[in-house]
């Protein structure tokens, strides 16, 4: 049986190709998600942690010294090594930032962990010595002079030694800047340290250490080795899910392409069946046959799948700064790797050859004698009914569940398997309509276009539901975000007056003196940093944001409700649902160390995001945290951009225009949606291959009908047009079913997040409209050029319809 499979399978081998492509996308996108994540947790769970436990403060102050002596006390505690880190940018030597931003850092030097293998150990406040992988990717050697950004302070140092270190940041392609101990306590830690890393005593174990370090001290806070393990392998479990979610919308597709082939096949043989069955063959044998050709499809298309995946796999590896640190090698063939790839790949193509496979065997002996007409169609009715049920049902949830993450995830994919049991129904009401339009634009092609498309409504179904599904997700995705773009742009045109916008990147940090920088360069008129700070009160605290007095209310929309910001300077000025929700008037004086009066109540744009205002002078500048500075200039914002960089000379300091803010708000997560695109990609060209597919088939069913058309006066350009207006007529209807669906569930994600609209972004849902036309049109091209050129006796005498 295996050889007759295989040889139905070579001579129908173009026949199989599509479906086969697609089932080697579908287990090559769960291949190289598994491969990536497997060689992502051995990265992780391979970097050794030289330490048992880690302690920090609680209040993520700094520890002092005298804590850590503390610590050394503690029973059990075997060793300590105490620890100075904060964010370290390494500026390369083109200008541009050496390494992941998130697992950078800088920490002090500690010879027992940093083991040197070239130049001294950093001495002095100048000196530095970096990671092996870092300075090889800068390209620094001993000697050379490096910049530096330390606690928001870019700064030039001398590269004095080069060390070895294992740990996950690094191998995540991050920077390690080691300090001198004196250097790296005085910039992040204030004179103490950051945290310690405690190893346990003989007999001891790493929840019993932590225990006891939170028993001895309990303003600390505890992690043992094991736990940020398991942190980290988590993370990275979220990750490989998110591939596989993607992995799976592209398999589901393979579906409808493998069984529609299937379907199509068992049509077009159901003689070569029955004759099997005369000849003394079983429902059995024909079920088996069938069934093998399925798993020769299967195994053959997961081999090259899992081949192709794990190449993927390589091309994540080399691209995402997961795998820009110290190498790790692919995990390519892992026991559940191979079982899922082969598990999926086999279990697809099974699942979706097995109803057109037990059609074939239940083709009568005497349907060898039959003629060519085709069999009367079974009745759609009791599938309309079910899919009106379905789709009603999962639209129900996705509608009330506005909000409420688990019923839009329940809702979306039953109203999604509702819409794809009524595309039959959906194909036939939409080719009803274009009868007509047609007709009059494409005169006699555009009237057996609709024909043909409502000839056979299942198969016209299957094909656009492949389409529908990748281009239901595209919109579902799209909307959301073009939702969030929109606010974000809205609010970053209204919350504030500046001309132009200092942030940091994520990670960094803003100096606590760029303002006063900033204010020397020439053309500016009011200049104010944001800065975030907690206020002691007798009882609780209070949110504050430090600013410069004078420039805040030209900077800001603010809206004085009682009081005046002239007395700021000495005085505290409080929002008014705050002041209202405490009590606070004018006159009442809030702090607990330094009492500041309320001299002013106001309300803001919500997204300034301040409850009260108060001078920066009032505040600590250790206890300030720096949010952005606002710039108002009276010459050409992009002079003084311009200018600004230059006198800060600070990478990881981002310095917009407003326009350019504005636009940077709007566009920020273009990144995100081009990325779910690219995931998407795979499904939407799985349907694309469906539509190719069902119109090669389709055209080679029907020699003699085309024949025929040709012998009664159809030109080739009309035979082709035919082809052609046909496939478009199935993408559409993919398309507009995808996109309805998609635009209805981001729709309804959106509505129910609090202070943002739905936004239908029209011309991306053109663009979509404008593939899938492009879709029809490149899918019918070879079968439409081989119909064209069948010479007319031959498409006549052809015993195929």
């Amino acid at each position: 049986m295996i050889r007759v499979a295989w040889r139905s399978m070579t001579d129908n081998r173009l026949r199989f190709l599509l479906p086969a492509i697609a089932i080697v996308f579908g287990v090559a996108f769960v291949t190289g998600s598994l491969v990536y994540g497997d060689t992502v947790r051995a990265a992780v769970e391979g970097a050794p942690r030289d330490f048992s436990v880690q302690a920090e403060r609680n209040d993520n102050e700094p520890m002092p010294a005298s804590t850590v002596d503390q610590l050394r006390g503690v029973a059990g505690v075997g060793g300590l090594r105490a620890v100075a880190e904060g964010p370290t940018f390494l500026v390369g030597k083109d200008g541009a930032l050496v390494g992941t931003p998130g697992a950078t850092g800088g920490v002090n030097f500690d010879p027992q962990r940093h083991k040197l293998i070239n130049g001294s150990a950093p001495s002095g406040s100048d000196d530095i010595a970096l990671d092996k992988w870092a300075a090889q990717r800068a390209g620094y050697q001993v000697g050379d002079k490096v910049r530096v950004v330390a606690a928001g302070t870019a700064r030039d140092v001398r590269l004095s030694g080069v060390f070895d270190f294992q740990s996950t940041a690094i191998v995540q392609g991050g920077a390690l800047v080691a300090f001198a101990e004196p250097t790296a306590r005085s910039l992040f830690a204030g004179g103490g340290y950051t945290s310690a890393l405690l190893t346990v005593a003989p007999g001891t174990g790493q929840g019993a250490l932590a225990q006891a370090v939170e028993q001895a001290l309990p303003d600390l806070r505890t992690y043992t080795a094991d736990e940020l393990t398991a942190q980290e392998a988590r993370n990275n479990n979220k990750l490989t899910m998110i591939l596989l979610i993607f992995a799976g919308v592209a398999l589901f597709s393979s579906i409808f392409l493998v069984a529609n082939t299937f379907t199509m096949l068992a049509a077009a043989r159901s003689r070569e069946h029955a004759l099997l069955r005369a000849v003394g063959a079983g429902r059995r044998y024909v079920l088996r046959l069938v069934l093998t050709e399925a798993t020769l499809l299967g195994v053959v298309s997961t081999v090259a799948g899992y081949l192709l995946g794990v190449g993927g796999a390589a091309l994540l590896k080399s691209q995402f700064a997961v795998f820009d640190g110290a190498p790790v090698p692919l995990q390519p063939f892992t026991p559940t790797t191979l079982l899922a790839a082969f598990g999926v790949g086999l279990g697809v193509t099974l699942l979706a050859a097995w109803l057109p496979a037990r059609r074939a065997a239940a083709v009568p002996p005497i349907a060898a004698l039959r003629t060519g007409l085709p069999p009367t169609p079974k009745s759609l009715r009791l599938r309309n009914i079910t899919g009106f049920v379905v789709t009603a049902l999962g639209t129900a949830m996705v509608v009330l569940g506005r909000g409420e993450e688990t019923m839009i995830y329940l809702g979306a994919p039953t109203m999604l398997i509702g819409l794809i049991i009524l595309t039959p129904l959906l194909a036939s009401g939409l080719t009803a309509l274009l009868r007509g339009p047609l007709t009059r634009v494409a005169g006699l092609s555009g009237t057996l276009a609709v024909e043909n498309t409502r000839r056979n409504p299942r198969r016209t179904g299957a094909t656009a539901s492949a389409l529908m599904i990748g281009l239901s997700v595209c919109a579902a995705v799209t909307v959301p975000i073009a939702s969030i773009s929109a606010k974000a742009e809205e609010t970053a045109k209204s919350w504030n007056n500046a001309d132009v916008r200092l942030a940091a990147l994520p990670f960094a940090d803003i100096a606590p003196t760029v303002a006063d920088e900033i204010a020397k360069v020439p053309g500016i008129t009011h200049v104010t940093a944001l800065r975030n700070a907690l206020l002691p009160l007798d009882k609780g605290s209070l949110q504050v944001t430090a600013v410069n007095a004078g420039a805040i209310s030209t900077l800001v929309p603010l809206q004085l409700r009682e009081g005046s910001l002239d007395q700021l300077a000495s005085g505290i000025a409080v929002e008014s649902s705050v002041a209202t929700e405490r009590g606070w008037t004018l006159g009442t004086k809030l702090g607990k160390e330094k009492p500041l009066p309320v001299v002013a109540i106001f309300t803001a744009p919500e997204e300034f995001g301040a409850e009260a205002l108060v001078d920066t002078a009032n505040v600590p500048a250790d206890e300030l945290w720096n949010r952005e500075v606002l710039v108002k200039v009276s010459g050409s914002p992009d002079q003084v951009r311009d200018a600004i960089r230059t006198a800060l000379n600070n990478p990881v300091l981002v310095v917009q225009t407003r326009d350019e803010y504005i636009k940077a708000q709007a566009s920020e997560y273009d990144l995100y949606l081009n990325l779910l695109y690219a995931m998407l990609s795979v499904s939407v060209l799985i349907g694309a291959m469906s539509v190719v597919n069902t119109m090669t088939m389709s055209t080679m069913e029907r020699i003699r009908e085309i024949g025929l058309l040709r012998a009664i006066g159809l030109a080739r350009s009309q035979v082709g047009s035919v082809l052609r207006i046909e496939s478009v007529i199935i993408a559409v209807i993919g398309a507009l079913a995808g996109v309805v669906s998609g635009c209805v569930i981001g729709a309804m994600t959106v509505s129910g997040q609090a202070n943002t609209s739905p936004v239908l972004p029209w011309d991306r849902l053109a663009v979509f409209m404008l593939i899938t036309v492009a879709i029809g049109v490149a899918a019918a091209f070879v079968p439409a050029r081989r119909a064209a050129r069948i010479p007319i006796l031959t498409a006549i005498k052809t015993d195929t319809e």
